[in-house]
């Protein structure tokens, strides 16, 4: 009996839960309301009631309130600079599809490579944190248009390892033989070979950097980085 009574409680419980739920709708209202409490800051509470909102709304799954909590975390706005607690928030809005939070993610590692928790997994996160910023940028489409940009975000999201990246730069570039020659290829290299383990990196210490940036502009080169994605032709 008393097993019984348990049961009821706990169905009771479940199913009040499920009612009081925020909808999508609701939850994303709340991130505004926050985001305008903490920007609005003219009465003493009003930023740390703002935090706190956009943090409940940013925990129930709004991609916007993660990506706003990640850049005040970042900036230090509520009194302390958390780079790791910044970049765990950005991970969650990116890995929701939001292409800011993807951009700020990828900005962030790449000004801050010490930041680096779990390198492997880290690195192919940066990766395609880069892939969606870049693609997105380079297309205007829910990023403010910046194809320069764009496209260096998708060759550093390449040669990081990301496939779709490789494969992108490999089929653009036996269409149009001259894109991405305007890019500082060799400085790109660098700044992803900080980041990636001796054996893995794109330049080794014998190479010359002109040599690579030669094979860099080559359709063949990428496609031979597609494993899963693509076949060389």
């Amino acid at each position: 009996m008393k097993l019984i009574v348990t049961l009821v409680l706990m169905l009771q419980s479940l199913l009040l839960a499920v009612a009081s739920a925020a909808t999508p709708a609701e939850i994303s209202e709340m991130a505004m309301e926050g985001y305008r409490l903490f920007v609005r800051d003219s009465l003493p509470d009003d930023r740390s009631k703002g935090y706190e909102i956009m943090l409940d709304a940013a925990w129930e799954g709004d991609a916007k309130a993660a990506n706003n909590i990640g850049w005040i975390l970042q900036k230090g706005l509520n009194g302390t600079v958390d780079i790791p607690g910044a970049l765990r928030w950005y991970e969650r809005a990116a890995d929701q599809g939001l292409p800011a939070a993807a951009l700020n993610y990828a900005e962030l590692i790449f000004s801050r490579p010490d930041s680096l928790v779990e390198p492997p997994r880290d690195i192919r996160r940066l990766a395609k944190a880069a892939m969606l910023a870049g693609t997105v940028l380079a297309m205007g489409r829910g990023l403010p248009y910046d194809y320069r940009k764009g496209e260096e975000l998708i060759f550093k999201a390449a040669l990081l390892g990301d496939e779709d990246a490789a494969l992108t730069i490999a089929q653009q570039l036996e269409m149009y033989p001259d894109s991405f020659s305007y890019l500082p290829i060799e400085e790109l290299v660098r700044q992803c070979d900080a980041l990636l383990p001796i054996d893995s990196r794109n330049l080794s210490p014998n190479t010359d950097p002109k040599s690579i940036v030669d094979l860099l502009l080559t359709p063949s080169y990428w496609y031979s980085r597609c494993h899963s994605r693509c076949q060389i032709p």
